[in-house]
């Protein structure tokens, strides 16, 4: 998202902020990432939408198609988290629509 708000992919080291300790500061400064790279994402003109970012010189698109890339992106390493998840023994949530899991909780809250 900062790539194409920017224009431009930058290879810098970004390290996890100090502050992040546990699970729950890592899902708040997600968050608030996000919110900010929204939001810098909605100002954009066309213009800036349609300029042609190379990536490593593997990708040259115009800076919108690297939101549908991301998009894909970002439901495949959703999925491969949701796939360890039960052989560790936990349950998969409801990601992307009801889980097997999700469903079952549901019936059993039912019966009680």
């Amino acid at each position: 998202m900062s790539a194409v708000a920017k224009g431009a992919f930058e290879f810098v080291p970004n390290p996890r902020p100090e502050s992040i300790k546990t699970s729950a500061d890592l899902a708040a400064w997600s968050k608030e990432s996000f919110n900010t790279h929204y939001q810098a994402l909605q100002s954009l003109s066309d213009d800036q939408l349609m300029k042609v970012i190379d990536f490593r010189g593997m990708f040259q698109m115009p800076a919108v198609m690297y939101l549908g890339f991301l998009l894909h992106h970002t439901v495949h390493h959703r999925g491969q988290l949701s796939q360890y998840l039960r052989p560790m023994g936990a349950k998969v949530p409801a990601i992307y629509g009801e889980s097997y899991d999700s469903a079952e909780a549901l019936k059993k809250a039912a019966v009680l």
